[in-house]
């Protein structure tokens, strides 16, 4: 066996320019292959992880039903108490929608405020400000960060936050006139006080206090000194709405409610009130992404009309799947050039050393360890192009992150190539498997000649 593999090592010396340019069509084809999953890999990756960090994926929101038809399906008190103790279910929230319309300066917003259970809305991770401290009182509102497009200028109709150059972050601390219900329902106005704007995409219990109030001070610093500013172009599926805690939301529209009948809450045939509050929706967090399906069809089949970014997020990793097989199969054309490049070298090799075939025939050297001396050569050409080829693929791998975070103005460290290390691995072993295969052909045909024909021919 040793004297094969010297033999083999010598060959290779022998040849080097030849050696060298078949390892190097080799090693290109592995970069491609393995650079352009790299590529599809984190793509998915981070798609994944932003969703996961934003808690949306395992959050089912679920929708009431306000008919008198089917009272089972409204959301009360007593279906968050149910939903809470089913199994897989980590927690359960409910949310309710007023329209209101909200003024400052020459601004306008018209749209919802929604509310939310104080504990709820406690956790939930602030980028400005601080959260709302009210509670049966004057609502403290909590902002998305892209609601400074949603206030219009309604002659120009320009957003504040494309003609003042400010995101709404600049607003923390001012108060907005605000009136409850669609347009001319009521004609009361209430003042009320941005509190804080949420972080973009976070929205769990690892808020830092600390740093809310650093960039709090930040954003009061910017706005006294006339500075802008800057305005995230990032989106979550809070960011352009406007939340307050549910007890103050509540005391709000006793106030604004006639007849004793509260504002917005539904009746029965008889036009009266129900007993309990009935919610416009809740979430559902659920304690495992794999438990999700499992969880919506559940809660279809109690009649609720369900809505989960899971469904979206599934149907996104189906189109890049498609897209990474696309990819791969891009670096495989190059990687099958080079597969062919192993088997001519090959080739071309067996017809240099007929001569050397006889005189190793002739000296007992059987089928089997001619052929291994072939297949080793071939081995050692895909095992060498693999390992640099795999190499150079993490420094392509730096360059594309570095050339994504400053072309997209993606934050620093975002990984939209990735080669996790079973990658990096197929990538090798697969370029000796081909190896091998682009050299048994060869192989064989130099283990088959007769030692007669291969000592006399020239």
């Amino acid at each position: 066996m040793g004297w094969i593999w010297h033999l083999c090592l010598m060959n290779m010396k022998r040849r080097k320019i030849r050696t060298f340019l078949t390892v190097l069509g080799v090693m290109i084809g592995v970069i491609s292959v393995v650079a352009l999953l790299a590529v599809g890999i984190g793509v998915k990756n981070e798609m994944i992880d932003s969703a996961v960090a934003s808690g949306s994926v395992n959050q089912i929101t679920i929708y009431s039903e306000t008919g008198s038809k089917h009272k089972d399906r409204m959301i009360t008190d007593r279906t968050i108490s149910t939903l809470t103790d089913l199994a897989n279910v980590d927690g359960c929230y409910p949310l309710y929608e007023v329209p209101v319309s909200m003024k400052y300066g020459e601004y306008e917003y018209f749209g919802n405020l929604v509310g939310v259970p104080g504990n709820e809305l406690g956790g939930w991770s602030l980028a400005y400000g601080e959260n709302s401290n009210s509670s049966h009182g004057t609502p403290e509102l909590i902002s998305g960060s892209s609601v400074g497009k949603m206030f219009f200028n309604q002659k120009t109709f320009d957003s504040y936050e494309k003609r003042e150059k400010k995101s709404i972050a600049s607003l923390v601390g001012k108060r907005f006139d605000t009136t409850v219900g669609w347009s001319g329902e009521s004609d009361r106005i209430f003042k009320l006080k941005l509190a804080g704007v949420l972080s973009d995409g976070d929205t769990d219990n690892s808020s830092d206090n600390a740093s809310a109030d650093t960039s709090y001070d930040s954003a009061v610093q910017d706005e006294e000194s006339d500075e802008s500013l800057d305005i995230s172009d990032s989106y979550s599926e809070k960011s352009q709405t406007i939340y307050c805690d549910m007890d103050s939301l509540k005391s709000l529209l006793r106030k604004v409610s006639a007849d004793g009948k509260l504002y917005g809450q539904p009746v029965d045939g008889n036009g009266n009130s129900y007993r309990e509050f009935v919610y416009t929706s809740a979430v559902v967090i659920v304690d495992d992404i794999n438990n999700v399906d499992a969880m919506v069809k559940k809660l279809q089949d109690m009649g609720y009309q369900t809505e989960n970014s899971k469904e979206y997020l599934d149907t996104i990793q189906k189109y890049l799947k498609m897209i990474q097989l696309l990819l791969g199969g891009i670096g495989m054309i190059a990687l099958i050039v080079s597969v062919i490049g192993i088997s001519n070298t090959m080739t071309t090799s067996v017809f240099d050393r007929v001569n050397e075939i006889g005189i190793l025939k002739v000296l007992g050297c059987d089928i089997d360890e001619l052929r291994l001396l072939f297949l080793m050569e071939a081995a050692v050409i895909g095992l060498v192009g693999g390992i640099l080829g795999v190499l150079s693929s993490y420094g392509v791998r730096i360059v594309v992150n570095k050339a994504a975070v400053s072309m997209f103005n993606l934050a620093k460290g975002t990984q939209i190539a990735m080669i996790p290390w079973w990658l990096a691995l197929a990538g090798v072993l697969g370029s000796v498997i081909l190896g091998v295969a682009a050299g048994y052909f060869p192989a064989r045909w130099a283990s088959k000649l007769r030692p007669i024909d291969a000592v006399t021919r020239r």
